[in-house]
């Protein structure tokens, strides 16, 4: 799976980022998001935009919003302070959000919009620099519910890839250059190294090499084994267990996985298509443990599996932002 992916997104016109730079900054966090509409209000067409923005994330211990959305009106947007996730939602032409949608997608998509070729827009850093603007829109209520309903998982999906390209830019503003290098060097692998996180250890009888983000506590560990099969996939799933749970017992002072709490999926960490792994770690040895999540890529020019695991331990916090994070990070993983 070594190579390089053309990316096909269905339903999704990327407009081209035309910046408004200025002096304001999108306040607040990557897990918020604004919707603009018409009124405002919670009503029918609307509440299940809310929920699929709202969707439940388990974390065993604690059930978390993969995001929290903000209703304000079409008349209200220019007194609201720019937020780092915006979404325009209503019917082209029609009422005042009608005006700022084609404001923003222009003549010629209200157009393809009207004639059923296009429903969904992306705009990022527009209308200022930092900021995500994502426009939902139909010709008909009708059509603008169904838009809603078959492209959820797709809207959630937008917004947390702009989220983490924001803060992989943000985090890289001081890469670790001289670390990066120096890991490159000796194992054969490139993470780019934000400067707010450390190497907290190397095993070459693992192998494994640990970086780590602490308060609260984030962990990125690059592992690699031989692998003789020509590929990985979800058929691998019982080997792939094994070989985390190896590498979490002797990299993480034993700890082990609830395998009743383990999910795999086929997924791709930046330009490569990966096994995903998700799960629960405990130490067997203390009262604590975490989510993770842990991405499998086979290497074909040296027959390697590449293990990139990130877990968290934060009593108290949210984790989706800090697994997000994480993979914001782990997406820089290259192998030479």
């Amino acid at each position: 799976m070594r190579r390089n992916l053309a990316v096909i997104v269905l339903a999704v016109l990327l407009v081209g980022s035309c910046s408004r730079r200025s002096s304001f900054t999108p306040v607040g966090s990557y897990s918020s998001v604004m919707i603009v509409t018409e009124t405002g209000q919670l009503d029918r067409s609307t509440e299940n935009l809310v929920r699929q923005i709202q969707h439940p994330v388990d974390y065993y211990t604690k059930e978390e919003l993969q995001f929290r959305a903000k209703l304000i009106s079409a008349y209200q947007v220019e007194k609201e302070p720019p937020s780092k996730n915006m979404i325009l939602f209503g019917l082209v032409r029609q009422g005042e959000v009608g005006k700022l949608i084609e404001g923003f997608i222009g003549t010629a998509s209200v157009r393809k919009v009207l004639e059923g070729k296009i429903n969904v827009f992306k705009k990022l850093d527009y209308p200022y620099t930092g900021q995500l603007t994502i426009i939902i829109t139909a010709a008909s209520p009708e059509r603008l519910a169904a838009v809603v309903s078959e492209n959820g998982p797709l809207i959630r999906e937008i917004i947390e890839e702009a989220n983490r390209e924001r803060l992989r830019n943000y985090l890289l503003e001081k890469e670790k250059r001289e670390l990066t290098e120096e890991i490159r060097a000796k194992y054969k692998f490139t993470l780019r190294i934000p400067f707010l996180y450390e190497l907290n250890r190397e095993r070459k009888d693992i192998p494994g090499i640990e970086f780590v983000r602490t308060e609260p506590h984030r962990g990125l560990t690059v592992s690699w084994r031989s692998w003789p099969r020509g590929g990985v996939s979800l058929a691998d799933s019982s080997a792939l267990y094994d070989i985390r749970a190896d590498l979490a017992w002797k990299m993480y002072d034993k700890d082990v996985m609830r395998r009743d709490l383990v999910s795999f999926a086929e997924d791709r960490l930046g330009d490569y298509m990966i096994v995903r792994m998700d799960g629960y770690w405990e130490n067997s040895e203390g009262i604590y443990g975490g989510p993770y999540s842990c991405f499998f890529l086979y290497d074909d020019i040296l027959s390697r599996l590449w293990i990139v695991d990130t877990l968290v331990y934060g009593p108290g916090f949210d984790k989706h932002p800090l697994l997000r994070e994480l993979r914001a990070v782990a997406e820089t993983f290259r192998p030479d």
